[in-house]
């Protein structure tokens, strides 16, 4: 694959990401509004539920901070081991390869390549389409940048929505996320683009009609070494430190200065 094709998979990829984002935030928003206006659901309750999946990170920062660790610093590392962990899915995409399931480790490639249809997998945008099933696990293994990215818009957008209501202020809820979010949304999602990028290009092979599973692999493998994943790991990195300053350090100020006029 020419450098050119491997760019514009990205990008689109890059673009699908934030705009999942956006939506998935508006949508989730708009239901918090709903659930707390209309039907007079407990915006603390809300609130809770929606951060229920960062109580982890909170009790290892808890931890962190009471070690003397800058908060920025346990921000930066978090979110870049979870950039990271984005990224290395076009890496491991190799493991669902039927060709080399008797490789190491052997026990694990059979378990991801399976014969038998996950039935669960039928729900996902393009996967009613695809027949063989080592074809739809890489599909769906690649496409889990999107998924997460979705994810992270919905928490994202019911937080903004309970935040409001707890704290009287649209101005307010928005202001909890706009100084960081600004760098760290964009930055997620080019992590993620370099695997959904793969996916991209399975889904055209996919839509291409049968699909030689050897060669679908080979092309996923020169779609990797033509990106240059190392350099957009450094950018990711580098951005998500910045991110880490501002949400730390500067979002709670902004927030105090609004609160307080």
């Amino acid at each position: 694959m020419i450098a050119k094709e491997t760019q514009t998979l990205m990008f689109q990829a890059w673009i699908r990401l934030i705009r999942a984002y956006v939506v998935s935030f508006v949508i989730s928003l708009a239901a918090g509004y709903i659930l707390i206006e209309w039907i007079s659901l407990d915006p603390q309750k809300v609130f809770e539920i929606t951060t229920k999946r960062l109580a982890a990170a909170g009790a290892l920062f808890e931890k962190g901070m009471a070690l003397g660790i800058d908060p920025a610093l346990l921000l930066f590392v978090w979110n870049s081991l979870g950039a990271l962990a984005t990224i290395s899915f076009i890496y491991t995409a190799s493991l669902i390869n039927p060709g080399h399931i008797t490789q190491f480790p052997r026990r694990l490639r059979k378990a991801l390549v399976g014969t038998a249809r996950m039935k669960a997998l039928r729900f996902l945008p393009g996967c009613s389409k695809i027949a063989a099933e080592p074809v739809r696990r890489v599909y769906v293994w690649l496409m889990v940048p999107l998924l997460g990215i979705i994810l992270l818009g919905v928490e994202c957008g019911f937080i903004v929505a309970s935040a409001t209501h707890l704290f009287g202020s649209y101005r307010m809820g928005i202001m909890s996320l706009v100084p960081h979010g600004i760098i760290e949304i964009p930055a997620f999602s080019l992590a993620g683009a370099v695997t959904l990028s793969g996916h991209l290009l399975v889904k055209r092979s996919a839509g291409a009609g049968d699909i030689d599973l050897k060669s679908m692999f080979q092309n996923i493998a020169a779609h990797r070494q033509a990106m240059p994943i190392r350099t957009v790991a450094l950018f990711v990195i580098l951005c998500l430190l910045v991110a880490g300053l501002i949400e730390a350090h500067v979002t709670g100020k902004v927030m105090a200065f609004m609160f307080n006029s």
